[in-house]
């Protein structure tokens, strides 16, 4: 190939060290192995043990779980809704468990979630079968004034999970790194049906949004005055969700038909305690 000027053969060059550093890239990613527990801990947990939460620890390598049934460690494992699991014995709704496990490295999100399905699947012998239902859903695409929500950085794995507090009688909901499917997820778990994510956003985005939230009775009290949460009364003014996510996060929220992610247990087993 004969070059004709300096300027050509320069962008020449710059481009062929550019796709070597890309494959270099896709090679290093392909090759990575997945993340994986090094110390994992199941118990049965303490009859006097009242609570009941699966959460990952600040740092990005602990997944702790206090008082949680298999069914619910599943959900989050699985990033799906108590409502998408089916089969399996009566006890993995019933027994509950404690887990520590801890990682050899951080991690995203989704590599965590991905290593407590796996711890799952080694320590409780679990099978799953992945089946897609079409049915009545919620379907989530981008506004058609585009999506407000900030990218967060890159670089940056650490993922604060999407949490609320009731603010002005209004319910405020923050979370930093969260993709689209695990916000999809989020919103399934507050909705009567389940969100399918068709919004095409690939990158990782901070979520802050605010909204009152429909209750029961008309957001009346049992003494016929305004519901209260958290000793505050609830908002007769404000946004409802449908209009939170649009006008505050640049998303469309409404009803439709989509496949549905559903896991079907064929086989299951209690652990042996270590």
């Amino acid at each position: 190939m004969e070059f004709r000027s300096r300027a050509a053969f320069c962008a020449a060059a710059a481009l062929a060290a550019g796709c070597a550093l890309l494959v270099r890239a896709q090679q290093s990613a392909e090759s990575k192995p997945p993340l994986t527990f090094e110390v994992a801990s199941i118990k049965s947990t303490s009859p006097d043990e009242r609570r009941g939460i699966v959460h990952q620890l600040p740092g990005g390598q602990t997944y702790e779980a206090i008082g949680a049934p298999l069914r619910t460690i599943m959900t989050v494992a699985y990033t799906v809704t108590d409502r998408q699991i089916s089969g399996g014995p009566d006890w993995i709704n019933t027994d509950r468990w404690t887990i520590e496990a801890k990682a050899e490295r951080r991690g995203s999100s989704d590599e965590l979630h991905d290593a407590l399905a796996r711890l799952l699947e080694d320590r409780f012998k679990l099978k799953v079968r992945h089946e897609k239902r079409d049915m009545t859903c919620y379907i989530l695409t981008v506004d058609k004034k585009g999506s407000k929500m900030p990218a967060h950085e890159a670089a940056d794995l650490v993922h604060e999970p999407i949490a609320g507090r009731f603010d002005n009688g209004q319910l405020h909901l923050t979370g930093q790194n969260a993709t689209m499917n695990y916000f999809a997820f989020f919103l399934s778990r507050g909705l009567d049906r389940n969100v399918v994510d068709q919004t095409g956003l690939t990158e990782h985005y901070d979520i802050d949004y605010h909204y009152v939230p429909e209750l029961p009775n008309g957001g009346r009290g049992a003494d016929g005055g305004p519901a209260m949460i958290n000793g505050q009364p609830v908002s007769v003014d404000g946004p409802d969700i449908f209009t939170a996510l649009r006008e505050q996060l640049g998303l469309h929220l409404e009803k439709g038909k989509g496949p549905v992610d559903f896991l079907v247990i064929e086989h299951v087993e209690k652990p042996s305690e270590n």
